[in-house]
């Protein structure tokens, strides 16, 4: 109930977060049978809360294991299906509890359940799918070798955000076509099936993501994207026009242009004076800027809300309950005008 209750309010967040959220391929998701959800992975804790709320399935999900330090958040994250996974960077020591998670992701799989697993194993805001750990393919193989019976279908995910640290942006997720693990799976020869497995899912998802292939030219082909406005919304589109860079007069030249504030978000900022500050002070702490997107919508899904239901009740002391809905209403609604009218 916990599980199903957050995901629909999460859900709702993310609409009111999002200018537009777009979701293509749904029909790719298998109804039953074991899954895995691989994807890119540019916006921190914002890629398994989409994925997971526009998803069909119930989804497990793998989660850094700092975020379960604290036994009371701990039990929380386990309650809503996350699963803790270790790196080295938390201690050589304790990389052994991976053996733990390594075995619910097999059970997970054995049970026809399913699992998400942001593969390239970090965060970037770079617009290009990196190569692939190896960590989904030794569930794949585990699971093989303890259940040859079992069934597993991957499913790649390309997250395409237009922009990842501002707000408000727009986000598309889309599904790529199943993989069935059988065909690449090779029981005695581990090595060469799991680098053909690997292989494969990148360029599956290679298709459903905006793809900048050279390296060191990244910043030279993403300055000529951005000059000629594309819509990274629509990754088909936008790797055929990569692929033909060459044939477009492009000046990338930089006009800077100072962005100017709305009415409406002065008025908005006016009215949620205490959480804004709060965010404001938070903001400056944060040292990944892949996390920047997360916390605002943490704040924003938590604190705004709670300071709007305050204000009404203090509203309803003074005017009346008729007056105190009409203010938390229209609070909700400027909010939501500033999301789906913000220019970036």
């Amino acid at each position: 109930m916990l599980y199903t209750f957050l995901k629909y309010y999460v859900r709702l967040c993310l609409f009111f977060y999002h200018k537009k959220i777009k979701v293509v391929g749904k029909e790719n998701i298998p109804k039953n049978g074991a899954v895995l959800f691989i994807s890119n992975h540019p916006n921190a804790l914002l890629d398994p809360i989409l994925i997971v709320t526009n998803n069909v399935r119930d989804i497990h999900f793998l989660s850094r294991a700092s975020a379960f330090k604290n036994n009371i958040i701990a039990k929380f994250l386990k309650s809503i299906k996350m699963i803790p996974v270790y790196r080295k960077r938390d201690g050589v020591d304790i990389l052994v509890e991976n053996r733990s998670t390594f075995s619910k992701s097999v059970e997970l799989m054995r049970t026809k359940k399913t699992l998400y697993i942001a593969a390239e194993g970090s965060h970037n805001v770079q617009r290009r799918v990196r190569e692939l750990k190896k960590g989904f393919v030794h569930v794949i193989h585990d699971t093989l070798k303890k259940h040859p019976e079992v069934n597993i279908q991957i499913i790649p995910i390309g997250l395409n955000y237009d922009t990842v640290l501002d707000y408000s942006s727009s986000v598309a997720v889309y599904y790529g076509k199943p993989i069935n693990v059988k065909e690449y799976y090779v029981k005695n020869d581990s090595l060469p099936s799991t680098n053909k497995l690997l292989k494969v899912v990148r360029n599956s998802m290679k298709t459903l993501t905006t793809h900048i292939e050279n390296e060191e030219s990244y910043d030279k082909i993403l300055n000529k994207l951005n000059a000629l406005n594309v819509d990274y919304l629509n990754p088909v589109k936008t790797n055929e026009i990569i692929e033909s860079l060459d044939d477009y007069s492009i000046d990338t030249q930089k006009h800077s242009t100072k962005k100017r504030k709305s009415l409406l978000y002065y008025f908005v900022v006016l009215n949620s004076l205490i959480p804004w500050i709060i965010w404001k002070k938070l903001e400056k702490n944060i040292k990944e800027k892949e996390f920047i997107s997360t916390f605002r919508f943490a704040v924003g899904s938590t604190l705004f809300p709670l300071f709007y239901i305050i204000q009404s009740l203090i509203i309803s002391c003074f005017f009346g309950n008729i007056i105190a809905l009409i203010y938390f209403g229209c609070s909700i609604l400027i909010g939501l005008l500033l999301t789906k009218t913000s220019k970036i």
